[in-house]
């Protein structure tokens, strides 16, 4: 919209300021003027009126220039002033100049500051526009990060966090994170927000553990910083959910695992065909000869026997765990959901999982007891796929001095018990070395893996000693690491 002045009352465009509007309309105020005073002839003066014409050539001349046309006014206001003498025509000459010159420089002063006004004012008015449109293009990038984005105060409470910071934490639709504590949702965050950093201000990252609002737990990447000082010290971070890549690693390891097992039964059943060729060739030798007694082949025969049947009845061997080694059932649990809960979905089925409070750490290796349960609940999920229920409950729970760990599915169940832990059972989708291997593990912890006859389904129990030593004492905060740790 154009700028508009006002002049006497009448609101004119601001164009009409330009010297070549300006100068002509002055130029024929002072000729009406003197012509006014010619023709009138009048005792008065009407020298107050050539104040007007200065007036209005003060808004787009010079100062020299007014001044100029403030001596011209003046004297063209003396040609008509009858019997003066010429001491009062000087002195009405000179007051009258600087009467005029003074409106007009008046003007001309007053005008250039309105016009610095305007354009301090226009630029003003151009910063504002800039930042709305840089804070628009921040907030839109905000709001359609898929990033989680959130700023918290020195209080801990979150202040500003965009949509995906609400989803990934399970707030609703019309719900905000906005007023709540960030420590309820990511305790490392909480804890930078204690850690003094002094004048050099927090920069970080961290994988730990975050927590929606139903109270599942889930592993998250953040990045975050602090700024400000003491009452104004605020942190702003981004969280990223990181379970899928959990998830995937723990995949790939369990595929490793899955792995190894076949090369260890290409192995034993190598030994296996070379012992029974071996007996084979003896046996062969033996036919030969009508006496046994005494004879070498026959011991050579016996001796391949005996070796035969301990290679078929072997037993993993395992170095064990450290004696001082303890892993949280709390924190296996957690990586465990992690990793077997979307195939579950994806699927139709449903996964719960129970604990006892407080559960004390037991004598195991997490990534052992990781795959332990692991093996059990993809058993578990080839079990119940053509069935129309399809369940999968993880119970743990104190009893006598022990922790037991339940995996319970609704499954068909198992036809004989009796050959679940032999190696190379038959009817296996794999090598068979799955349950055995996995009990081997139980027992190098000091535990056992047991099947649990039931009405229906199927169940399998993880007994495990409790730890000697449960370390109790509240560890300090640490911002960028939280127990339980991400599995590496």
């Amino acid at each position: 919209m154009p700028t508009r002045i006002s002049i006497l009352g009448v609101r004119l465009p601001e164009a009409i300021l330009d010297r070549r509007h300006v100068l002509p309309i002055a130029g024929a105020l002072v000729a009406l003027l003197a012509l006014l005073e010619y023709t009138l002839k009048a005792d008065f003066s009407l020298g107050i009126l050539y104040v007007i014409p200065i007036a209005i050539a003060g808004t787009a001349m010079s100062r020299i220039e007014v001044v100029i046309l403030a001596i011209l006014c003046a004297f063209v206001r003396g040609i008509f002033t009858h019997l003066a003498t010429p001491l009062e025509y000087s002195l009405r000459f000179l007051m009258a100049t600087l009467a005029y010159s003074g409106v007009g420089l008046f003007v001309v002063e007053l005008h250039r500051s309105r016009r610095a006004l305007i354009s301090y004012y226009a630029a003003i008015k151009l910063e504002q526009e800039l930042r709305q449109k840089a804070e628009e293009q921040m907030r839109i990038l905000a709001e359609s990060s898929p990033a989680a984005i959130l700023t918290a105060n020195w209080e801990g409470v979150v202040i500003a966090a965009n949509r995906a910071a609400a989803e990934l934490f399970g707030l609703g639709p019309s719900d905000t994170l906005t007023g709540r504590p960030v420590g309820s949702f990511v305790a490392a965050l909480a804890n930078a927000l204690k850690v003094p950093s002094g004048p050099r201000q927090m920069r970080a990252s961290a994988w730990t553990w975050g927590r929606k609002l139903d109270g599942t737990t889930f592993p998250i990447a953040a990045w975050f910083s602090t700024y400000g000082q003491d009452d104004g010290r605020h942190l702003a971070a981004i969280v990223v959910d990181i379970s899928e890549e959990v998830r995937d690693r723990e995949r790939e390891n369990f595929r490793h695992f899955l792995d190894y097992n076949r090369l260890l039964a290409g192995a034993v059943s190598h030994e296996i065909r070379n012992l029974c060729s071996a007996a084979s060739v003896v046996c062969s030798s033996l036919r030969r000869r009508p006496e046994l007694d005494g004879d070498a082949d026959f011991q050579a025969l016996a001796q391949l026997v005996e070796g035969l049947s301990r290679m078929a009845s072997f037993e993993l061997q395992h170095g064990g765990v450290d004696p001082q080694a303890s892993a949280s059932v709390a924190a296996v649990l957690d990586h465990l959901r992690v990793i077997v809960e979307p195939d579950w979905q994806d699927c139709d089925g449903t996964v719960t999982f129970e604990s006892d409070e407080d559960l004390p750490l037991v004598k195991a290796d997490e990534h052992g007891l990781l795959q332990v349960l692991l093996n059990l609940a993809q058993n578990s999920l080839r079990a119940v796929q053509e069935g129309h229920i399809r369940k999968l409950r993880v119970l743990a729970s104190e009893n006598a001095g022990r922790v037991v760990i339940s995996v319970i599915d609704s499954g068909p169940g198992v036809a004989d018990p009796t050959r679940l832990f032999q190696a190379f059972r038959p009817n296996s989708d794999g090598t068979g070395l799955g349950l055995y291997i996995s009990r081997t593990l139980a027992r190098s912890f000091g535990g056992d893996l047991a099947y649990i006859p039931v009405e229906s389904g199927c169940r399998f129990d993880v007994t495990l000693a409790v730890a000697r030593k449960i370390a109790h004492a509240t560890q300090p905060p640490v911002p960028v690491e939280e127990n339980p740790p991400v599995p590496a």
